[in-house]
C-alpha cells in the first residue's frame, strides 16, 4: 500500500520500550489479578497492556497444550473469533477509499447472483449488523469440516429469508461479515485471505497473524481447550471455512499492538474511514460501528469528559478474546485465551480499574 514505507520507521520508534513511573507496581498488581484467575482455572492465555505506543505490561499464563505440558508465551498465537470482524471492516473501508465499492450501494452491484431480497442489502447494513440475516450459518445448514467455496456460501445465503426490514434494528450476525468478505473478494478480485495478508498483515509486519482454513492451519498456535470435570481437554475443531470474514483469524498480543498503533495514524485507512468505523451511533444499531462495538468510558477527574472505547471480543470452540481500545487516552488492553469459558470481560474490567487508579485515563 502507498503508506507502508513511512510506517516502518514509525513502528520502530513506537516499539522501543520506555520505563514509566510505577511500572513494577503495575506489573505486580496485574500479575496478582491474572495469576488469581489462572489458579482458579479461569484463565489461560496472554495479556498485553499499552499506552501511547509503550507496552506497560505483557505476560502469559497457563498452557498452550495441557496434554503435552507446553506453556503459553507472550508470542503465542490464538484464534480470535469475532474480533476478525474489525479487520474485515477495515478491509472494506480500504476498498471504499480505492473507489472499488460504496457502502450504501446495493450488494447486487457486486454479487449479481444474490436473490432480490439479499441484493437490496448494503454493506452499511451488513457492517452495522442491521440486515436481518440469521446469527450463524449452523441455523441454516449442517456444517462440515471441509473448505467450502465462496460460491457455495453465496448459494447458502440465497436460501435465507431476512427476519426484519434492513436498517430498522440491530441484531448481531456472523453472516453479515461473511457476506461482506465475499463482496471484498469480488471487487478486489483477490481471495479474502490474501487480501488481508497483503493489505494489513504484511504492511504492519504482523508476522504471527493469519487467516485459517480447514486444511490450512497454523501449526504453532495454542490449542483450544474446555474445562470438563476439573480437567482441560481439547475442544472440538472449529468450522473455519464457514467463518470467512466473521471469525477465521489468529493473532498474538504483539501483533494486535502493532495494529492498534496503526489505527491512530492513517497507515491502514484515512480519518473519514476511521470516523465510520468508530461511529457507534449511540441509541441505535446496538452501539455498533463498522466492525467495532462503541461505548464511552469513565476518565479520572480533570480529564476532558468521558472517553470513547472501541472494542471487540471473540469466542470459538476453546478460545475467547477481548480487545479494548480507549481512544482518548490511547490505551490498549488485549486478552487472548485458549480455554472456554472464562470471564474475559471481568478480567478486562479488573485491568481497566487498576489502570484508572494509576491515572492512565
Amino acid at each position: 500500500m502507498k503508506k507502508v514505507q513511512g510506517f516502518f520507521v514509525w513502528t520502530v520508534v513506537l516499539l522501543i520500550y520506555n520505563p514509566v513511573m510505577g511500572q513494577d507496581t503495575l506489573k505486580r498488581q496485574l500479575d496478582d489479578i491474572l495469576e488469581g484467575y489462572s489458579a482458579k482455572s479461569q484463565f489461560s492465555g496472554a495479556v498485553l497492556v499499552a499506552k501511547k505506543g509503550t507496552v506497560l505490561y505483557e505476560n502469559a499464563f497457563g498452557m498452550a497444550d495441557w496434554e503435552n505440558q507446553v506453556s503459553n508465551k507472550v508470542d503465542t498465537k490464538f484464534l480470535i473469533g469475532s474480533a476478525t470482524k474489525s479487520f474485515t471492516a477495515i478491509a472494506i473501508m480500504q476498498a471504499s477509499e480505492d473507489g472499488l465499492l460504496e457502502v450504501h450501494e446495493p450488494l447486487s452491484t457486486y454479487i449479481p447472483e444474490l436473490n432480490q431480497e439479499l441484493g437490496l442489502l448494503t454493506l452499511h447494513f451488513l457492517m452495522k449488523n442491521s440486515s436481518g440475516l440469521p446469527v450463524h450459518l449452523n441455523r441454516i445448514t449442517e456444517l462440515e469440516h471441509r473448505d467450502i467455496s465462496s460460491q457455495e456460501l453465496i448459494s447458502l445465503y440465497n436460501s435465507v429469508p431476512l427476519s426484519f426490514v434492513p436498517g430498522t434494528r440491530y441484531e448481531y450476525s456472523n453472516l453479515n461479515y461473511q457476506l461482506a468478505a465475499l463482496v471484498l473478494e469480488r471487487v478486489t478480485q483477490t481471495p479474502y485471505k490474501d487480501y488481508l495478508e497483503n493489505h494489513i498483515f504484511k504492511p504492519l509486519k504482523m508476522k504471527r497473524t493469519g487467516v485459517e482454513r480447514t486444511h490450512s492451519k497454523s501449526t504453532d498456535k495454542a490449542l483450544g481447550h474446555d474445562l470438563v470435570s476439573g480437567k482441560f481437554i481439547r475442544a472440538d475443531e472449529n468450522y473455519m471455512a464457514y467463518a470467512k470474514g466473521g471469525g477465521d483469524m489468529y493473532s498474538n498480543v504483539s501483533d494486535i499492538f502493532k495494529w492498534d498503533r496503526a489505527l491512530y495514524a492513517t497507515v491502514l485507512v484515512d480519518a473519514n474511514s476511521k470516523q465510520q468505523l468508530f461511529d457507534g451511533t449511540p441509541g441505535t444499531f446496538g452501539g455498533y460501528g463498522y466492525g467495532f462495538k462503541v461505548k464511552s468510558y469513565d476518565r479520572n477527574e480533570g480529564r476532558d469528559g468521558p472517553g470513547k472505547l472501541v472494542r471487540h471480543g471473540g469466542s470459538m470452540y476453546g478460545y475467547i478474546c477481548n480487545i479494548h481500545r480507549y481512544l482518548n487516552d490511547e490505551v490498549l488492553i488485549v486478552v487472548l485465551g485458549n480455554i472456554r469459558p472464562y470471564p474475559t470481560m471481568e478480567i478486562t474490567v479488573a485491568i481497566e480499574e487498576v489502570l484508572r487508579s494509576k491515572g492512565f485515563f
